[in-house]
């Protein structure tokens, strides 16, 4: 099956995102845009990813690449109810609120920064005083998200 036909194939079986995630975060990089599509379909119907991908999507809030950003934020997110221990939580929402300064970054994977922060709660005292900082120069959604997040 060649690379084209699995990103098809995933878009019609969200499952098969979460079983082969590192290829449909490759196809988030695609001069394609059917494939680059087909990749954020598939993604956006798989539900939570296995929490065994967990060290996956956090290596990806690194990159250079927004989709890969949005989507590694959205996956964790997802994934926040599945139970991280209380230092993976911090960590993961340490690495979050670093997405968060990132401007180079779409503001669509900032902004989803901002909602899986909220998702997994129970702020610490150093991300908390980040975002009210961001606060005020925030557009109107990213302002909304963080002024959500910080409410849990």
């Amino acid at each position: 099956m060649t690379y084209s036909e699995k990103s098809v194939e995933a878009k019609q079986h969200p499952w098969m995102a979460t079983q082969n995630l590192k290829e449909c975060f490759a196809q988030l990089e695609s001069d394609d845009e059917s494939m680059l599509g087909n990749a954020s379909d598939a993604l956006e119907s798989s539900g939570p990813p296995r929490f065994e991908d967990s060290a996956f999507l956090r290596q990806q809030l690194i990159s250079e690449n927004s989709n890969r950003v949005y989507w590694s934020c959205t996956l964790l997110g997802r994934l926040a109810p599945a139970g991280f221990s209380t230092i993976d939580k911090n960590r993961i929402q340490a690495e979050l609120g670093q997405v968060l300064n990132r401007s180079k970054l779409d503001l669509s994977a900032r902004e989803r920064a901002a909602w899986a922060i909220g998702e997994l709660g129970s702020l610490g005292k150093e991300l908390r005083t980040t975002m009210e900082s961001l606060i005020g120069n925030a557009p109107p959604r990213l302002k909304r998200l963080l002024e959500s997040a910080l409410a849990t």
